[in-house]
């Protein structure tokens, strides 16, 4: 789980309070805020292409050999993610089907490492995975 704490903005260098990008100057006159909301609404392109080049400072999935990432999967895979990224899981009165999908799950994963059938096994979903 990352925490993070509140930015003092008052001791931020000016040149650390903005998004300084290259494609600022097309939608922005002035930088766009990193750490509040801005005063006024940007076009949902700028939005994205600021996010977007800020996530191309980080690694190549494909090329890390040190941790477990997922760099390609089945385009159906991919397409039933899209399908489901509105859905609210921990919801299961409104979203009943994803509570039956994920205690079945639950039952594949506990036979798959040989769980002996006289025990409970017990499982949850995690919203991603990590080692710490």
């Amino acid at each position: 789980m990352i925490l993070s704490k509140k930015v003092k903005l008052e001791q931020l260098k000016d040149s650390k309070k903005g998004h300084a990008s290259t494609y600022s100057s097309r939608y922005f006159a002035k930088s766009v805020p990193k750490y509040e909301l801005p005063e006024k609404s940007m076009p949902s392109n700028a939005a994205y292409q600021l996010v977007h080049d800020e996530l191309n400072m980080d690694a190549n999935p494909a090329l890390n050999l040190a941790t477990f990432v997922t760099t390609w999967m089945e385009p159906e895979a991919i397409q039933l993610i899209k399908e489901s990224l509105h859905k609210n899981f921990i919801d299961h009165d409104e979203y009943p089907q994803t509570e039956v999908i994920h205690n079945r799950c639950v039952n594949m994963l506990a036979r798959l490492f040989n769980s002996p059938e006289d025990c409970t096994s017990l499982g949850t979903a995690t919203p991603s995975f990590s080692r710490n």
